[in-house]
């Protein structure tokens, strides 16, 4: 419980993701938005024992020092940083308050849960829609997290979440009488209580699909979860990221193939040093992977728009859908499938609106 800690791997690749996210996403809101919202749950000091910038910091940058930012000085940005712990909450206000901000940029924080403040929050709301908000929730154990909460979270259809699932510690003390209310409080349910049987991966791939599943149940559409590793290979926990849109879920697997060039599915302090060197291990995707989950969902189709294979390689695979057409220009290629444009030759917007492919049957 310290007031400051180092930073470990697998937390600058939380960050590395959160800030290629937020980048993409401050200048999409500012386009059609007034106001829009970050809020942090649990933002700790706001900096490392390294002198790294922690999340509330890097939530901060990733808009003051976006290239686009004079741009969205007709938006209001609204920043609420919540902590508990006192040490950490007067770090974070000193390091909040050091920052120059411009007029269009507010930024509050607060002592307290985040149950407390952003239940608050919501009740001061009453019947009035919430601005567009990113709300990131990073706790250390599972407590203080109540699914009833995010509920109220995701009826607001502008509202994304980006939640650490802790695995190692949920899976720990998953046997404890007194864990279980605050268990209950995190899943939404008691259906958790299957894994008590499992071991090993058979329980860490129960419970996160369970956890992503309650997430869809509150409304979230699209869950994207990303598996984070400690220096021994074991499971720490799972970023899940949860949205309305499918927009959102392009920008957050495109940060998250960034950090896991090879999968987009994991990150690991044992296996790679720092999140910016993952991509010096000339890993690439497993193409013909998502080529044969591509020939097996379209098995015998004919002249399908490829927005309809955008959207099953977006939503139903871990792919992005720049793999996708990377797998379907060597089919094309090879002649496992057939390619055709409207309108006749081949124009500049290629795999773009009028082009449809032709699946061979199984």
């Amino acid at each position: 419980m310290q007031t400051v800690w180092p930073l470990e791997p697998h937390t600058a690749a939380k960050h590395s993701i959160l800030r290629r996210y937020l980048q993409g996403y401050y200048p999409k809101m500012a386009s059609g938005q007034n106001r829009i919202v970050f809020v942090d749950g649990f933002a700790g000091p706001g900096v490392y024992a390294g002198g790294e910038d922690g999340s509330p910091v890097i939530a901060l940058n990733a808009l003051i020092e976006h290239s686009y930012f004079p741009r969205m000085t007709t938006s209001e940005f609204l920043f609420l940083f919540i902590e508990e712990n006192r040490a950490r909450f007067e770090m974070l206000r000193r390091t909040v308050a050091g920052r120059q901000l411009h007029p269009n940029v507010k930024a509050s924080v607060r002592r307290g849960t985040f149950a407390e403040h952003m239940g608050q929050v919501l009740d001061s709301l009453g019947e009035k829609r919430m601005a567009p908000a990113f709300v990131m929730v990073d706790p250390f154990g599972v407590k203080g997290l109540p699914l009833d909460l995010l509920r109220r979270l995701a009826s607001f259809p502008k509202t994304e979440l980006l939640i650490t699932f802790i695995y190692e510690s949920l899976s720990r003390f998953l046997g404890s009488g007194e864990m279980e209310p605050h268990l209950d409080g995190l899943f939404g349910t008691r259906g958790w209580r299957e894994a008590l049987s499992l071991r090993g991966s058979r329980r860490k791939e129960f419970l996160s699909d369970l956890y992503a599943s309650q997430l869809k149940s509150i409304g979230m559409e699209y869950v994207r979860l990303f598996e984070m590793r400690d220096g021994g290979n074991r499971t720490e926990y799972f970023l899940a990221f949860a949205t309305h849109h499918r927009e959102g879920l392009r920008v957050m697997k495109d940060a998250m193939w960034k950090v896991d060039p090879a999968g987009g599915l994991h990150f690991s302090d044992f296996t790679v040093p720092s999140p910016e060197q993952a991509t010096l291990f000339g890993a690439e995707p497993d193409y013909p992977q998502l080529h044969r989950l591509m020939l097996d969902h379209f098995a015998g189709r004919v002249g399908v728009p490829v927005s309809e294979i955008n959207d099953f390689v977006l939503v139903e695979t871990a792919f992005r859908e720049t793999h996708g057409r990377d797998v379907l220009r060597k089919a094309q290629k090879e002649g496992s499938v057939k390619v055709e444009h409207l309108g006749g030759k081949r124009k500049k917007n290629y795999w773009g609106t009028g082009t449809r492919v032709t699946f061979p049957a199984l």
